[in-house]
């Protein structure tokens, strides 16, 4: 999105009159519809009002380019839009003005403002938010203070904050004090998320967990990243003096602490009994040591909380070596209900523990596991059966798994992901298991051990894959990538995001192939493929050319090593229309000599984000300057 729709203007014909659809085409009679009258000029202006407001807002900001009648429907149209998401490009405070200039009715708002300053306030703080989350975000007390006075009907708040904390509120008593004014504004509040991704729960010094007394006593939902689990204690701490708390309204808490401990799991599960759903995520610096651990004893208590739907237990670095089966045994026996199931880091737990999760009960939908190196093929015998509504499977990093995990999932017919990145023991045998899931939209096998033969099969099979992962499987090539989307099956009508970074054997013609049977595709990544050249990016510019729209959105060739100098010369307009995110890794912002720098690339693509930190696509779960702050 790199214009608003009122910074575009109507493309002018030939003879310099500016509106293709008043009978004065730019190219044929036809393409405008017929030339004489002007069709859509024809069209009340309800309808074209109705069909705008149904697109996206790229798909709204180019209609209105093409005349006056699809400008003014589309001006209109974005003023009775209730949901605006902005997470996908970084507006300026102009162009997130002319984009809600007049919208009255917008209740739920999501904005990426890694752009915006304290002044952005008075354009997002409206009394018709329910809704708002404000990603990557640096503000400081006068925006909040804004958005308490004029959001008073807002329930819920997502922040995700793009700098530590002592660099904005150093001269305040903390963050929690910058919340203040939302508490005492927002009285309906029920959701709050606060974020800060580049703060490490294990040596941040501050912590999101100053103020946390301050938490509003009829919040529903809280997510508090990052805070240690002695001070993520005290939300919990009932005290007399107050007639109500959080924990009598409490339904969903998710924590990224330093430790998860017993005595806090059994804090939360004794006083909030309410909950529905448990996130603790922590990654200590070193093995914890008694008692500042989880064991089984932890998970006794877990157990207790028989309203439980929803239950994500991870650890990053070490692992829960004090839980082992009879602990999950217990988990299992009391939490019968389970509908999502998401563990991390239980290396002493084995197939009878997973078993008996997945045996539990008949509501689970999604289940992962990240690290499980005591995991088997076993652990998923006869899955349809015990968990026949089950449409979600990830399989992280599981060592002992193969092939006959595959086979075992297969008739798991409503299963719609399916995750097994990093079990290299998954193989061609495997993938002719999966190609016949009929429901399968997203497939990730990173590291796997398959080969050309087995994209074959999947390019033969009935799944609807729309998103597909083969990073890192090392024995494929561009032979394996024209059998996937040139087989008899639908995936290269459904693909819109394709992976296929760390593999040495993909070359120009792999991408020759993505470009002319996968017009739809969204996002691809092309991450560490040695054999890519600047010849595929003339490929991949031109896609859509022909439909006047380019799909391509999100794009990673960090650490293609054969791009030239000046690689990103194919990236100034007209080439790459629509795309809103470029990986191009570490070393190309200090390059000298570079014709175009980066700073012009971004000058002329205003919407473009170029991201030289070497991030996973769409930089997920990374908060880092924008490139413009860092010519």
């Amino acid at each position: 999105m790199e214009d608003t729709v009122a910074e575009k203007k109507p493309r002018t014909a030939g003879d310099g009159d500016g509106d293709r659809c008043n009978g004065e085409p730019s190219g044929t009679a036809e393409s405008s519809g017929g030339g004489g009258g002007g069709l859509v000029e024809r069209l009340p202006e309800a309808l074209l009002v109705e069909v705008l407001g149904r697109l996206d807002l790229d798909g709204a900001f180019s209609a209105a380019a093409s005349c006056r009648s699809l400008h003014a429907a589309a001006n209109a149209a974005l003023s009775a839009l209730t949901a605006i998401d902005l997470s996908a490009f970084a507006p300026s405070n102009a162009i997130l003005g002319r984009i809600l200039a007049g919208n009255g009715a917008v209740r739920s708002l999501t904005v990426n403002c890694s752009l915006l300053d304290d002044s952005a306030a008075s354009v997002i703080a409206r009394g018709s938010l329910r809704e708002l989350s404000l990603l990557r975000c640096s503000f400081s007390m006068s925006f909040f203070v804004a958005v308490g006075a004029g959001c008073r009907n807002l329930r819920s708040l997502k922040l995700e904050m793009a700098v530590a904390p002592d660099i904005l509120y150093s001269r305040y008593s903390g963050f929690g004090t910058c919340l203040a004014p939302i508490y005492t504004g927002c009285v309906y509040l029920e959701t709050l998320w606060v974020k800060f991704p580049l703060l490490d729960p294990r040596t941040a010094e501050y912590e999101t967990g100053t103020g946390l007394p301050l938490i509003p006593s009829n919040i529903k939902d809280l997510l508090l990243q990052p805070v240690s689990h002695s001070r993520a204690k005290t939300v919990f701490l009932k005290t007399t003096s107050l007639s109500k708390h959080i924990t009598d309204s409490l339904e969903s808490l998710s924590l990224v602490l330093d430790t998860i401990t017993d005595e806090l799991v059994m804090l939360i599960t004794s006083n909030v009994h309410k909950l529905v759903e448990l996130c603790l995520e922590d990654e200590p610096v070193t093995q914890p040591n008694l008692p500042e651990d989880l064991t089984n004893v932890g998970l006794q208590a877990l157990g207790l909380c028989h309203n439980l739907r929803h239950l994500s237990l991870t650890r990053r670095c070490c692992d829960f070596r004090r839980v082992n089966d009879f602990g999950i045994l217990m988990l299992a026996d009391g939490c019968k209900q389970l509908r999502t199931i998401r563990f991390g880091g239980f290396s002493k737990v084995s197939d009878a523990g997973y078993a008996a999760l997945l045996h539990s009960g008949k509501d689970l939908k999604k289940f992962e596991v990240s690290n499980g190196s005591c995991l088997s093929d076993l652990a998923c015998l006869d899955l349809d059966k015990a968990a026949p509504n089950i449409s979600e499977v990830r399989l992280l990093n599981c060592a002992l798994l193969t092939s006959d995990t595959a086979k075992s999932l297969a008739p798991c017919t409503n299963l719609k992901v399916l995750d097994l990145s990093g079990c290299k023991s998954i193989a061609d045998s495997g993938l002719v298991s999966i190609s016949k899931l009929p429901n399968l939209t997203l497939l990730d096998l990173a590291g796997a051990d398959i080969t050309d033969a087995g994209l074959s099969a999947l390019g033969n099979g009935r799944c609807l894959i729309s998103s597909l992962c083969l990073r890192g499987c090392r024995r494929i090539g561009s032979n394996g990538i024209a059998s996937l989307l040139c087989g008899t099956g639908t995936i290269n009508k459904t693909l819109i995001s394709l992976d296929i970074g760390n593999v040495p054997r993909i070359s120009c013609r792999a991408v020759t192939v993505i470009a002319r049977n996968c017009e739809q595709i969204s996002s691809l990544c092309l991450r560490n493929c040695l054999l890519i050249t600047d010849s595929s990016l003339e490929v991949l510019g031109s896609m859509g050319c022909d439909s006047s729209k380019c799909s391509l959105r999100m794009l990673d060739l960090a650490y293609c090593s054969k791009l030239s100098r000046n690689f990103l010369r194919h990236f100034e307009p007209p080439l790459f229309r629509g795309l809103r995110w470029l990986g191009v890794g570490k070393n190309v912002a200090q390059r000298r000599g570079c014709s175009p720098t980066v700073a012009e690339v971004l000058e002329r693509k205003p919407g473009l984000t170029i991201c030289c930190n070497a991030c996973d696509m769409g930089c997920r779960n990374k908060c880092h300057p924008d490139i413009r702050f860092l010519q």
